[in-house]
Order: C-alpha cells, then sequence, then structure tokens
C-alpha cells in the first residue's frame, strides 16, 4: 500500500516530468519513481498524458523511453499494473511521438525500435502490436535529415550519444524474461513472434543504415 497522497505524488512527479531529458540517468530517475509508487500508476498516468500533449515534438520520444523502461520493469516482475494501463492508450501516444511532420519523422526510427522489443517480449500481444506498427508502416524515419528539425548541432550530438546509450541498454534487455515463465513458455513466445525473413526487415535493414550514416555526415559536419 502507498501511504503517499495522490495529489503528493502527482506534483513531485511533475517536478521530474519537467526536469526530464533524453538522459538515461533521468529517465531512470523518472521511471523509478512510477514503479515504486504503482499504486498510484492512474494519478501518474495522467501526468504523463497531461505532459505528452504539451511538449514539443523531439522531447516527446523522452516520454516514450520512460514508458518503455516502466514496461520493461513490469515485464521482468511479471506484473500488469503500468502495462494494462499503458495499452489502452498506447496507440494514441505513438501517434503524439510521431506526427507526420519533421520533428515526427526524427522520431520515427527509435519509436521503431522500441515497438520491435515489445513485440519480440509479447508485452501488448498481438492485435496491439499490429496496430502501432500500422502506424510506422509507410513512415521513412527522418528520411529528410536531423537538421530538417530544426536541432542545433550541440542537441544533434547530444541525441545522438544518447540514442547510442539506450540501443546498448536494449541489446541487455533482449534475453530478459519474467521470472516466473518456464522455458517452454519462453520458445513458444519467440516462435510465435518471429515471422519469415521478408521485405519490412530489408526495410529496417536500409533505415538502420540511413540512420547510422546520416549520423556519421553530421558528426563530420560538425567536427
Amino acid at each position: 500500500m502507498d501511504d503517499m497522497d495522490p495529489f503528493e505524488a502527482r506534483l513531485l512527479f511533475g517536478s521530474k516530468l519537467d526536469n526530464l531529458t533524453g538522459a538515461q540517468p533521468t529517465i531512470e530517475r523518472v521511471s523509478q519513481y512510477a514503479i515504486d509508487h504503482a499504486s498510484l500508476s492512474d494519478n501518474l498516468f495522467d501526468c504523463i498524458l497531461e505532459k505528452l500533449e504539451k511538449l514539443q515534438v523531439p522531447p516527446r520520444l523522452n516520454l516514450l523511453f520512460v514508458i518503455d523502461t516502466i514496461l520493461l520493469s513490469d515485464h521482468r516482475t511479471g506484473s500488469h499494473t503500468w502495462t494494462d494501463l499503458i495499452k489502452k492508450e498506447i496507440v494514441s501516444i505513438i501517434k503524439t511521438v510521431i506526427p507526420e511532420n519533421p520533428g515526427g519523422d526524427a522520431n520515427v526510427s527509435q519509436v521503431r525500435k522500441l515497438v520491435s522489443g515489445w513485440r519480440r517480449k509479447n508485452i501488448f500481444g498481438a492485435p496491439t502490436a499490429d496496430s502501432i506498427e500500422l502506424l510506422l508502416a509507410n513512415r521513412a524515419g527522418g528520411s529528410g535529415g536531423t537538421n530538417d528539425t530544426g536541432m542545433k548541432h550541440q542537441d544533434i550530438l547530444k541525441r545522438i550519444e544518447e540514442d547510442r546509450e539506450r540501443h546498448k541498454r536494449h541489446k541487455e534487455d533482449v534475453w530478459i524474461r519474467p521470472v516466473d515463465e518456464k522455458p517452454e513458455d519462453e520458445l513458444n513466445s519467440y516462435w510465435e513472434t518471429t515471422s519469415d525473413f521478408n521485405d519490412a526487415d530489408w526495410q529496417e535493414i536500409a533505415l538502420e543504415n540511413e540512420e547510422y550514416q546520416r549520423d556519421r555526415r553530421t558528426l563530420d559536419g560538425i567536427q
């Protein structure tokens, strides 16, 4: 039972959200607060949704990283408190993070990576995962280039480094499964969520390569 007053919890959480950046330590601090106060998840999730609407497009991605960290925590512990709540709004959240403008385009590649991880771990189930991926199906993933978002050079460098840090963390999380999961359930999950190599996989490889080449050009140009 959480002894904190819901109003006080919202104030403290709102303050943390105001100081959220793309740096992994700040994402983890905000996420951990939400995890520690899961009994107040309804109130705290309202704060996330309110903040999401107020932010400019590029930093909305930071809130999605918070959501991702919370989901992975639920997955590791076998809890569904936050997951069930987020599942109801996740499609709407993704739409807000990747609107069809340059800022939204710049967020697509990172969102695609998160969604791929959710499907692999069967966080939401196939129907919800399919609905999310439908939003991403025809998005190029920032093909116009990072500078089209109006970001400053130092901000671009910072985001590249933050993306690398998150990518490393996600690689470490790939094989983490729920603590109470049976071995056969793990095998079945991977079998059911792994499809034949197809055109979509080639497209993802091409986008990953494009993102890498764009980052290299950006770094070369700044240095």
